[in-house]
């Protein structure tokens, strides 16, 4: 019998990226238009900086965490012509236009839905763009705090022998990080999952 995908390795396509500032400043609640996906996200990486510390009575010098950083992330997606959304918070960022720093969340779904596999398909099937996001189940998210732009280009380079799509790009620096996983929340409960999906594979 073929096991369920809910304990299979997560895969890098299904993503969403959405902005959790809230209504303050923002009229229309969010600087990214919500029926607007992502071709690529840069994954959220922490990078710890050490110091090293030479004790006066061993040969080896220690290593102390002085500080970290958060490494910038860059989103990209298709070009449409009615879609300036990188534009416009580039901008209203260098003319100090508020809110400049904005809360996103970007959330990375299970492989695994339920409706679909309760439909005998085993969970896959077509993508159906921001539709298909209400049968996926979020496995692990990220709040990236206080995000500013950093740089913009607006679409691939022009070539006259090319029919590739155009990627424009935008660059944000986040303040600090939240990862969101059941790990996070309770790690007890995280380990217990741990062993639930190694026993399944062993089964299986």
């Amino acid at each position: 019998m073929a096991r369920s995908r809910l304990i299979d390795k997560m895969q890098s396509h299904p993503f969403w990226l959405l902005d959790a500032s809230g209504v303050a400043g923002n009229v229309l609640f969010s600087v990214f238009d919500p029926t607007l996906g992502f071709t690529s996200i840069t994954a959220p990486e922490i990078t710890v900086n050490l110091k090293e510390v030479k004790p006066g009575n061993w040969e080896y010098t220690r290593k102390i965490v002085k500080s970290a950083a958060i490494s910038p992330i860059t989103l990209a997606r298709g070009v449409n012509f009615f879609d300036s959304d990188f534009y416009n918070w580039t901008t209203n960022a260098i003319l100090g236009h508020q809110p400049v720093r904005r809360d996103l969340a970007l959330v990375h779904f299970l492989g695994w839905r339920p409706i679909r596999q309760a439909a005998g398909d085993g969970g896959i099937g077509p993508e159906a763009g921001a539709t298909s996001l209400v049968e996926r189940v979020p496995g692990r998210a990220w709040l990236l705090k206080d995000c500013i732009p950093t740089r913009y280009k607006a679409g691939s380079d022009f070539d006259a022998s090319s029919g590739a799509v155009s990627i424009q790009e935008l660059e944000i620096q986040p303040e600090y990080i939240h990862e969101l996983t059941i790990s996070t929340l309770s790690p007890l409960v995280g380990r217990a999952f741990g062993a639930g999906v190694a026993i399944a594979n062993a089964v299986a």
